[in-house]
């Protein structure tokens, strides 16, 4: 089916619609999607997870790339405790619109090229650098710089922009029954989401769980529904064994696609609960936790936790 985009009302700019029924019952539509549904995949959102501390946030501070990923995973407890050998990683940044790395809109490429060279250096038999752009892929993945970047130290950078790469799975939500979610996130051994701090028209920010929707085929069910509880579902049924946020820099306003205000932050938030990340990372923007509707939604959902004070934060 062809893919189309629409322009949101909001201004929110060019999002994904129509397409497979994300939420919706396909097999009342599609008896070949019913067929297709991987039924050992519906049980993924319980995956093995890492030996980190789920109550330490590790908050690396500066502006060299390398340093910052490597002083993340030194206080984390190395990564070792989550790559193994021959494993295969996926990693989930944003690159879906179509802007340069200094522009601030997408996740840093270098940062990138540093944890794909960590990767690898613990025995990775693979990593791969996914996104579903809502610009033009070729486009977003040469400006944003990801695609050199990544490939350069030996990792795939690809965008996911046909049905291929899904596959039918249960969500059991409330707003999302079922949805064809990311083949490659499914069967891989560690899913890392690597999203970068910046303003979102609609939700305010877009932070580690607001980027889970690139791992979804119809995003545009999420705006037609509802747009909050569907992001909270979404980071019910598939969390990431660790999430990473690129808070050097981003836009603080015209978000999402820019171009924006540019601001300096130099920091690398890690951390295993993604409800406890995004809460930082909103507080580190100067916006109160409970104002992004959606961590809220998860934290209620038991994603994760909201409040900081029964959290470890550790800045290296």
């Amino acid at each position: 089916m062809d893919r189309r985009q629409f322009i949101s009302g909001l201004g929110y700019g060019l999002l994904s619609l129509g397409l497979a029924g994300c939420g919706l019952n396909l097999s009342e539509k599609s008896g070949t999607a019913q067929n297709n549904k991987n039924t050992a995949n519906n049980q993924v959102a319980a995956s093995a997870a890492s030996s980190y501390d789920r109550g330490k946030l590790i908050i690396a501070e500066g502006t060299d790339p390398n340093s910052l990923i490597e002083k993340g995973f030194a206080a984390l407890g190395g990564i070792g405790a989550l790559v193994r050998s021959g494993s295969s990683v996926v990693v989930k940044p944003n690159f879906s619109v179509a802007r340069k790395p200094e522009e601030a809109a997408t996740t840093n490429p270098q940062l990138l090229a540093a944890l794909v060279k960590q990767c690898l250096a613990a025995g990775a038999k693979e990593v791969k650098v996914i996104d579903y752009p809502f610009q033009s892929p070729a486009v977003c993945l040469t400006n944003s710089g990801i695609k050199d970047a990544v490939e350069a130290v030996g990792g795939k950078a690809y965008a996911i922009n046909t049905q291929s790469f899904y596959t039918q799975v249960d969500i059991n939500g409330k707003i999302l029954k079922n949805a064809l979610f990311s083949k490659d996130v499914l069967n891989a051994d560690v899913f890392i989401n690597f999203p970068i701090l910046k303003h979102h028209s609609i939700t305010k920010l877009t932070l580690g769980m607001k980027n889970m929707m690139g791992l979804v085929w119809d995003r545009g069910y999420f705006h037609k529904t509802d747009l909050i509880q569907g992001i909270a579902e979404l980071a019910a049924f598939r969390k990431p064994q660790l999430t990473i946020v690129d808070a050097t820099r981003g836009i603080i306003d015209n978000g999402p696609t820019g171009p924006g205000t540019i601001r300096e932050w130099n920091q690398v938030i890690f951390g295993v609960d993604p409800v406890a990340v995004d809460t930082y990372a909103a507080t580190l923007f100067g916006v109160k936790p409970e104002e992004i509707a959606y961590i809220t939604a998860a934290a209620q959902l038991g994603v994760g936790e909201m409040d900081l004070r029964k959290l470890t934060v550790v800045k290296v």
